[in-house]
């Protein structure tokens, strides 16, 4: 990919973010799936998945080394003629060196979460710190910044205070994983005063209010890749029997 496409694609993806419409992202986890939903109408970018790529390559979720998971991902922008946005976990062994690799590979986005290990949470300081050394390193990368309290129990409160302190950092989006109340969602949006990202998760809300109420982008994490490999499964087992 050229510079300027590169540039041009970073430069619409953030744009999105910050139109009426939702964006939804399809999240793509090998270079197959990826042209597959490439080609579909209304598809105006594409996300990867860190779940997803794992797997494919062998690995448990958070498992894989960065390395790979960076080609994969590399392969995919490679591959597709829009705007590619890639899971990057917490950027891995170097946070900087990942997104600055990410970006050269024609990467325009990424996600970074503030969990270590298993589900740790990262001080807000340390986060922020992180961020703006990202942000400083791709300036043009469209930053999701994950936000990991309610995957571990925390309450919305501390998620909005994360989510404006993310923001304030360099990050174009918030992403409050697991995310689903109608209520909640809403006092997100509220409260961060910037850009919400939200995933496919048991009670979420459907497509059109969540874009009635301002959330700007939608993806599926890991759920397409489990759902593709249990169809697969299934006719695979009618065959077998």
């Amino acid at each position: 990919m050229s510079a300027p496409d590169r540039h041009e694609q970073a430069r619409l993806l953030r744009s999105w973010h910050l139109e009426p419409r939702l964006l939804v992202l399809p999240n793509a986890w090998d270079v197959a799936s990826a042209v597959a939903f490439a080609r579909l109408p209304g598809c105006r970018a594409i996300a990867t998945t860190s779940g997803g790529v794992a797997r494919s390559l062998g690995f448990e979720d958070g498992a894989a080394p960065g390395g790979e998971m960076l080609r994969v991902a590399a392969r995919i922008a490679e591959a597709v003629e829009i705007p590619v946005t890639a899971d990057l976990e917490r950027g891995y062994d170097d946070p900087v060196a990942t997104v600055r690799a990410a970006w050269n590979a024609g990467i325009v986005g990424a996600n970074i979460e503030d969990s270590v290990g298993a589900g740790q949470p990262v001080p807000v300081e340390e986060q922020v710190e992180l961020l703006r050394a990202v942000r400083a390193a791709a300036p043009e990368l469209v930053l999701n910044a994950r936000i990991d309290t309610l995957l571990r129990g925390g309450g919305i409160a501390e998620t909005i205070e994360r989510g404006r302190a993310y923001l304030e950092a360099g990050a174009d989006c918030v992403f409050p994983i697991t995310i689903s109340a109608l209520a909640d969602v809403e006092a997100v949006v509220a409260g961060v005063g910037g850009p919400v990202a939200v995933m496919a998760v048991p009670g979420l809300p459907p497509l059109d209010e969540l874009e009635r109420i301002g959330v700007a982008r939608f993806t599926w994490g890991s759920e397409l890749a489990r759902e593709a490999l249990a169809a697969a499964s299934r006719i695979a087992a009618q065959a077998l029997a």
